[in-house]
């Protein structure tokens, strides 16, 4: 028995919203596969978070530079990156910025609009909204995937899911 929509009916856009959600999973487990398998041709974590922030910001339209900031001490060091130039802010202190936030509270931090957060970095002018999520293993920080769009609201709860899972593949890879 097919469920219904708005107002009790099954619509035509219950049906498109449905099929939509389910090749952007299918989409979403491609990509995580993918990530996987250049992870396990990289042994080597420099080469292994580079091909991975490349791969990133190649297939996902919206990811207009992807960076990988790794933990020393108390400042966050940028370790592979992706991205039209390169940003100035390659050594952030804890607490510093959105990625200081993201690595000092152990939890993604999702921006809608970079503009209204005091606490944003700005890299680049372009840049409209960012998603920063920890690297976790065991109960610290390790590093953290940090992705800038020059799109507002450009990140949603697939991009989470997603860039999580990315997120616990680089940490079961070079983080043990």
């Amino acid at each position: 028995m097919k469920q219904r929509g708005a107002g009790g009916r099954w619509t035509k856009e219950s049906d498109d919203i449905i099929r939509a959600l389910m090749e952007n999973l299918e989409h979403s487990e491609d990509r995580l596969q993918r990530v996987k398998d250049l992870l396990a041709l990289r042994p080597e974590r420099d080469g292994g978070l580079q091909a991975a922030v490349s791969y990133l910001r190649t297939e996902v339209a919206h990811y207009d530079w992807v960076g990988i900031y790794l933990l020393a001490g108390e400042r966050l060091r940028l370790a592979a990156w992706d991205g039209p130039e390169a940003t100035e802010h390659t050594d952030i202190g804890i607490g510093e910025g959105i990625c200081g936030l993201a690595a000092r509270t152990k939890q993604t931090v999702l921006v809608d609009d970079v503009d209204v957060r005091s606490e944003y970095l700005a890299c680049f002018p372009a840049t409209k909204s960012e998603i920063v999520v920890p690297l976790i293993s065991g109960e610290e920080c390790v590093g953290e995937i940090d992705v800038d769009s020059d799109k507002p609201s450009a990140f949603g709860e697939e991009d989470r899911e997603f860039l999580e899972a990315v997120a616990a593949l680089l940490v079961g890879a070079y983080f043990k």
